[in-house]
């Protein structure tokens, strides 16, 4: 069953990241929600509520968009994007990190494009490491200065639209809600209007959709998700599918139309296990 699968790797998310960090049930429950109930979710018997489960994971630091990216940045030579894009996708941040930090990585940066991707990559690994938003923002921001837009205009390429992105996943994180709707709102529009079949850009839309779900603001979370989900498919991209299947669905059960959301629980068991 479904639900089962989905109840049984939540609460082994939420015990595994509990006991590596030293955390107690009754920590982790506190101001929140029972011990019991945190007991109930880490055995696979109870599925959080959207609020709940995002509550869990902020005292957790958990983060819920680890794949921020499918493909290479250009940045600087190609061997020096392709070196911390594999350290990357490796989730190797500490080291992709120290590396970044090589004065002969700087040196190798020459364009605007170059320092704002830098700081891009920087920025999320930073968060993955430390999750302290505050110092990612600083770092989003230093790349929304190199940005080749400006405040007046639409973003222009993909990086543009990927640190737009970022910085309203961060606002959102930091409780600025509407900066960060601002934020999405702006690389989204340009994401749909952007002829660009670049894989990178498929978070755009999911990240914004999820901010809304977790809002409790359903339709407009469709309204997002659904023409982003359509784009997915047509550059033949397997890259967040499942996750977008996962979300639209658990939109329409929230809306209580169980016919739609079977039909996108169905499109989530064929995509979860292609990419």
């Amino acid at each position: 069953m479904y639900e089962n699968d989905i109840q049984v790797r939540i609460g082994f998310l939420i015990k595994g990241t509990r006991k590596k960090l030293g955390i107690s049930q009754r920590d982790l429950a506190d101001g929140i929600c029972s011990q019991p109930m945190i007991s109930s979710i880490e055995r696979g018997d109870y599925i959080p509520n959207a609020i709940l489960f995002m509550q869990l994971c902020g005292r957790l630091n958990i983060s819920l968009d680890d794949s921020f990216l499918k493909e290479e940045l250009k940045m600087g030579s190609r061997k020096l994007g392709g070196q911390i894009f594999d350290l990357c996708k490796k989730h190797r941040y500490a080291e992709m990190i120290a590396f970044m930090d090589q004065p002969t990585v700087i040196d190798d940066l020459s364009s605007n494009e170059d320092y704002q991707t830098y700081y891009y990559y920087y920025g999320c690994g930073v968060y993955q490491l430390y999750h302290d938003a505050i110092s990612v923002k600083r770092y989003l921001k230093m790349a929304f200065m190199y940005a080749s837009h400006t405040k007046k205009t639409e973003p222009r390429s993909e990086i543009d639209m990927l640190v737009m992105n970022a910085l309203g996943v961060i606002e959102a994180k930091l409780g600025n809600m509407e900066s960060a709707y601002q934020y999405f709102k702006v690389s989204h529009k340009a994401a749909m209007l952007m002829q660009d079949s670049r894989e990178n850009i498929n978070v755009v839309g999911y990240q914004y959709g999820y901010a809304l779900f977790l809002d409790e603001r359903y339709q407009e979370a469709l309204k997002v998700l659904l023409p982003a989900f359509d784009r997915v498919m047509e550059i033949e991209s397997y890259f967040m599918l499942p996750e977008y299947a996962l979300l639209i669905m658990n939109c329409y059960k929230q809306l209580g139309n169980d016919r739609v959301a079977d039909k996108y629980k169905a499109q989530f068991e064929v995509f979860k296990d292609l990419d």
